[in-house]
């Protein structure tokens, strides 16, 4: 792989940047994810002890979505009302009294609870901090992009290094991420909510696809610098299948739920990874340059890498678990909000993801 022209490099980083443009655009003004002006105010959607509740009168304690009162839970006719314009199943439950207990039902990542309240206030956003800070994801993309395109490639030989496809896969993918989860808290619309899942079932699917990709060449002894170019529309068709299913599976009204998803594709991830540093370490392998590993000291490896991106979204998604509405993370009135910050490690993890690839079969060159 040589390194590109200025020329070339210039236009690869527009075209990234518009990429990021464009789907911004589609997520603030997308009649599917844009914040809704309800065509209801709240003393009508409301019953009067329920106003009351939600927008307490001076003298009057402040509705506590954390310890929400027990008198407070959204009847089936309002419910169904709520459907009706569009919004995430979660708003009905979301800090409240009638919010389910588990990990992942009923809540909408905390910021502004309870949410039905939220859709009433102003502002360009339902979550504000939630959203702002998928913008993490999308300028991680755009740093890949530059840094693919206007340095020099390594001497080490990967399939991130021996071709643009795969590197410039990664970036455009990570910079789409960002819209695709601000999608959701930008309006708590429920295709905004599907849009969130797909952002996952991108990134799960691009490192499941690309660890089985990589561990087949190993297994079948072909190198990242004579792999056939008519492969990697195979692992296009495959990272494709990986996010048209689950995304058709997981709409609206779907017949599974996206955590299941999450779980089959990131299971798959691993085990792929799993799989290709088995390989290494039993000698398998028929490509060195495909193993799992770099062979330069830890501190400066690729290995270094993967365990730094493997412990930040680990972190990232610890956080995640304790940032529903009524779990100790959750402050809902404050700018710091815990999903932000899972958000932000996640961009931290897709960076140390890439350098992971691109360090992958380096050797040292010390004695």
């Amino acid at each position: 792989m040589e390194k590109m022209s200025t020329t070339a490099a210039s236009g690869f980083f527009f075209l990234g940047v518009i990429w990021f443009l464009v789907w911004t655009a589609i997520a603030i003004w997308s009649p599917f994810s844009s914040k809704i002006t309800p065509p209801e105010k709240p003393q009508e959607l409301f019953s009067r002890a329920q106003y009351e509740i939600l927008y307490p009168p001076a003298g009057k304690p402040k509705f506590d979505p954390q310890n929400p009162s027990r008198d407070f839970v959204v009847t089936e006719p309002q419910q169904k009302l709520l459907e009706k314009w569009g919004l995430n199943d979660c708003v009905k439950t979301d800090g409240t009294a009638a919010q389910p207990t588990g990990f992942f039902d009923g809540a909408c990542f905390c910021e502004n609870a309870p949410a039905v309240r939220a859709v009433f206030d102003g502002g360009f956003a339902v979550q504000p901090s939630n959203t702002l800070s998928t913008l993490g994801l999308s300028f991680i993309g755009l740093a890949i992009l530059g840094f693919l395109v206007f340095s020099d490639p390594p001497a080490q030989q990967n399939l991130m290094t021996t071709t643009y496809f795969f590197a410039l896969c990664y970036a455009a993918m990570t910079i789409i991420l960002g819209p695709f989860s601000m999608m959701l808290h930008l309006g708590l619309r429920n295709w905004g909510g599907w849009f969130d899942s797909l952002s996952l079932y991108v990134w799960f699917g691009f490192v499941a696809c690309y660890a089985f990709f990589r561990f087949i060449l190993s297994c079948i002894g072909i190198t990242p610098e004579t792999f056939p170019v008519w492969s990697r529309y195979l692992f296009l068709v495959a990272w494709i299948v990986t996010i048209a299913v689950p995304a058709a599976l997981t709409t609206p009204g779907g017949v599974m739920d996206s955590t299941w998803w999450y779980l089959i594709l990131g299971g798959l991830a691993l085990a792929g990874e799993g799989l290709l540093w088995l390989w290494n370490v039993l000698g398998l392998t028929n490509s060195p340059a495909t193993s799992w590993s770099s062979d330069l000291p830890f501190d400066t490896g690729g290995k270094t890498w993967f365990l730094a991106g493997g412990i930040t979204f680990f972190l990232a998604l610890t956080i995640w678990l304790l940032s529903f509405t009524r779990k100790p993370l959750c402050f809902p009135d404050s700018w710091f909000q815990g999903h932000a910050v899972f958000h932000l490690l996640s961009a931290v993890a897709a960076a140390c993801l890439y350098k992971y690839y691109r360090h992958e079969g380096e050797v040292s060159t010390g004695g």
